[in-house]
């Protein structure tokens, strides 16, 4: 998929295998979300490419689609029976919109960076780490505002900042290994193929 056609699709909400009634519903919400990158502004702070009004907006979608699945998530261990089919195709729904924004963000980024197929990959993509990044954000949000405010979560919410903390460290430390040539990124293909037949 060309990074314009990613474009088109995303703006739509138009893929393939997304259920009729859920696609026009996320792209509407998606397109009153845009800017909301206070979960990245340290990451992006690290990182040595340009920010893109394009990456920039795939990153503040990402994180918005992160929370509608973790919402949904939660959504389908509390619905009757009836309601569960429903909730497990709009997880599918954002789940493949989560992977799209993550491929969309990696080629944004690849521009970047000079290919040399000669040198060790990272383990996984830039647009895999900000995911990551994202949803340990939300984990941080989440935990914050649900386990109260004793030791004990206190205790956690700082073992999650750590966490949070070493992954900024570690993408700033894999964009210098980009832009140095040190290393590359890993192949694109993404093998799992969401709202399709054969997975």
């Amino acid at each position: 998929m060309t990074n314009g056609s990613a474009e088109i699709r995303l703006g739509t909400g138009q893929r393939g295998g997304s259920s009729p009634a859920a696609a026009p519903t996320v792209a509407s919400r998606l397109d009153r979300v845009d800017g909301l990158l206070e979960w990245c502004q340290d990451a992006l702070d690290g990182m040595p490419s340009p920010r893109s009004p394009e990456l920039l907006r795939s990153l503040g979608r990402l994180h918005v689609v992160n929370s509608w699945q973790w919402d949904a998530e939660d959504r389908v261990r509390q619905v009757g029976d009836d309601e569960i089919p429903t909730v497990k195709r709009e997880i599918d729904e954002l789940n493949s919109l989560r992977h799209e924004l993550i491929e969309h963000i990696d080629r944004v980024l690849s521009a970047s960076w000079q290919v040399d197929d000669s040198v060790p990959p990272l383990t996984e993509s830039m647009g895999s780490a900000l995911d990551r990044l994202s949803v340990l954000s939300l984990r941080i949000a989440q935990t914050r505002r649900r386990a109260g405010h004793g030791a004990e979560a206190a205790e956690r919410i700082e073992i999650l900042r750590r966490q949070r903390h070493d992954l900024v460290w570690s993408i700033a430390v894999a964009c210098g290994d980009l832009a140095s040539g040190r290393r590359r990124t890993p192949r694109p293909e993404r093998m799992k193929l969401y709202g399709e037949s054969e997975r």
